[in-house]
């Protein structure tokens, strides 16, 4: 285990801030029921938060062969692959955004090319789905005017959604092997409206947790519809159990906050479906769990009022 001064990375919970005298953004350290109460008041950790989180992601990841390697998936039009490439960084970035949906692959591909990078960074795109599985699935969406927040794979003939198109599909590993990406792979994002399980079940993370140390996924109300079996099987506790037994620690990602949510630091009014958050997974035999506990360490322990 991992420990800075008395206090394990498990131990704590992160709330990014701004003060007053400071323009940047300062690091302190609260306990559980602080962290719960900032919870409850519901102002916080929506989906959008991923993007405004990454200044502090992108100091703790780890790079593969001398790059920093990020797979993002559905990149919709590029919003996400925009800020990260734009975001200061010393190491090159290697992104690979995809995205199933034609429509949105086409606008993303468009935009891209004003997208700021820095020398010698790299932007892939493609246009497949990723899943638990290969072959052709069919796309289908219940909103044809805003297909990136409406579709979904194969379910929705019999949900009366309107078919779109057929796209490939293929597990993470496959697509890794496929397009010859260097590993181990230093940020995952998955935010596929309600597939994110069969993602991750397809990760195969009990041989492959190596492959990836830090990996971000969206719940949410496509957890509960009928899109995905497979999410429908679990609660957010025992998804996060299940990764805890993989040998991951998991967070709620907010504004600025990042909330502890695995073994004791669980609380049952996490298990909020409807609000669409983020949850963070950091394989805790990682070099990225060490870089975010080193970078911990050097942050002044304060407290916050138990409730």
């Amino acid at each position: 285990m991992y420990y800075f001064r008395s206090f394990t990375f498990r131990e704590t919970i992160l709330l990014y801030r701004k003060t007053e005298s400071a323009s940047k953004p300062s690091l302190d350290i609260y306990n559980k029921a602080c962290g719960v109460r900032y919870w409850q008041k519901n102002e916080n950790f929506a989906n959008k938060h991923d993007i405004l989180f990454f200044f502090v992601l992108s100091s703790i990841l780890d790079p593969a062969h001398e790059e920093i390697i990020i797979i993002e998936f559905g990149a919709n039009v590029g919003q996400f692959s925009e800020v990260i490439l734009a975001t200061p960084h010393e190491i090159p970035y290697v992104v690979h955004s995809i995205e199933p949906v034609i429509s949105l692959f086409q606008t993303m591909t468009n935009r891209s090319s004003s997208f700021r990078k820095q020398k010698h960074d790299k932007h892939f795109l493609h246009n497949i789905a990723i899943s638990d599985r290969t072959g052709r699935v069919p796309i289908y969406t219940h909103a044809p005017d805003k297909p990136g927040e409406a579709s979904t794979l194969g379910q929705g003939s019999r949900l009366g959604y309107r078919f779109i198109s057929e796209v490939s599909v293929t597990t993470l590993p496959m697509f890794i092997k496929t397009n010859h990406i260097k590993t181990p792979i230093s940020f995952v994002k998955i935010d596929v409206e309600g597939f994110e399980p069969e993602v991750i079940r397809g990760m195969n993370l009990t041989l492959n947790s190596a492959l990836f140390p830090l990996f971000l996924f969206e719940t949410g109300g496509a957890w509960r519809d009928d899109r995905s079996v497979l999410a429908r099987t679990h609660t957010i506790k025992s998804f996060v159990r299940m990764l805890d037994i993989l040998g991951y620690d998991c967070f709620y990602v907010g504004s600025p906050y990042l909330l502890p949510i695995t073994g004791k630091y669980w609380d049952d009014s996490f298990e909020d479906i409807p609000r669409s958050c983020n949850i963070l997974s950091v394989l805790r035999i990682s070099q990225t769990w060490k870089n975010l506990a080193t970078k911990l360490a050097h942050i002044p322990l304060n407290s916050c009022q138990w409730l």
